[in-house]
């Protein structure tokens, strides 16, 4: 059964158990840890493999003239790692949501391919993108202002320590430190109200926009108790991180079914 579309602003939303996420989410795991451990692993090594292609690039910053082969080979190794990882998204979200409903993954079965999944993933990825790109680009354009007039003053030979320049310089800089400060919240609140995105895409068949609206309507009435599901899962992961990464096998299918765990509770519904 579908996850209900029901009123996002009704009264009697349910508010979120951490507590029962977290104990849902492992025991979810535990029902076919293996399967999911070596789905980690077959997404990780095939991550590792891309790594050269896209470190194609980095030659030019070691003063190494790029040709078109090398730009084009950092373009496929970039594609090819966001096929990658919405794969693996959607593969471990569907694991999750059929683990959590009492099933047992198969490898196979995480590894199959679902094309009307993975466009509806990676598509909501791409709107949650723009939205983003949307103060990043205005952080850039008042960033690269401030430098071209401090260049150009610099080359006109004036002093930037001019008492006439002193003022408009501080106040550039204080736009400039004020507008990175609203990015940097911009994109905490949307990491916060947008953890459940690709549970939201493929579990509910929305449109992009609508997607990540839904998101912010599960989330935005308790933003703050999300904020600590985050701020959990993260921990998680740097301690799976941190044993010589191989617990990063365990921390990253845990985390998604913590994630997905969550998100079920919310949207008040039985997995199928």
């Amino acid at each position: 059964m579908a996850p209900s579309s029901g009123g996002l602003g009704s009264p009697g939303r349910p508010r979120l158990d951490i507590g029962d996420a977290i104990h849902d989410g492992w025991t979810a795991f535990c029902r076919a840890p293996w399967s999911f451990v070596l789905f980690a692993l077959l997404l990780t090594g095939a991550q590792i493999l891309l790594q050269p292609l896209q470190e194609q690039v980095l030659r030019g910053a070691n003063g190494e003239t790029l040709g078109l082969a090398d730009w084009l080979l950092f373009l496929v190794g970039l594609t090819a790692s966001l096929v990658v990882s919405c794969w693996g998204t959607v593969g471990m979200v569907r694991g999750a949501w059929q683990a959590l409903g009492g099933d047992r993954p198969t490898l196979g079965s995480l590894l199959r391919w679902d094309g009307p999944g993975f466009k509806r993933v990676i598509t909501a990825w791409m709107a949650l993108s723009t939205l983003l790109s949307v103060p990043l680009l205005a952080l850039a354009v008042v960033l690269a202002a401030a430098l071209g007039v401090g260049w150009l003053l610099q080359t006109g030979g004036v002093a930037l320590a001019n008492a006439n320049l002193s003022l408009p310089l501080l106040l550039v800089a204080l736009l400039v430190a004020l507008l990175l400060g609203l990015f940097l919240l911009t994109v905490l609140y949307f990491s916060v109200n947008q953890q459940f995105i690709a549970q939201i895409a493929l579990l509910e068949a929305r449109g992009p926009m609508a997607t990540v609206q839904r998101g912010r309507g599960l989330v935005d009435p308790q933003w703050l108790l999300l904020l600590l599901l985050v701020a959990i899962k993260a921990l998680l992961l740097v301690i799976g991180l941190i044993t010589f990464g191989l617990g990063l096998m365990v921390a990253w299918p845990v985390s998604s079914f913590i994630t997905t765990a969550a998100y079920r509770q919310l949207v008040r519904t039985d997995a199928p």
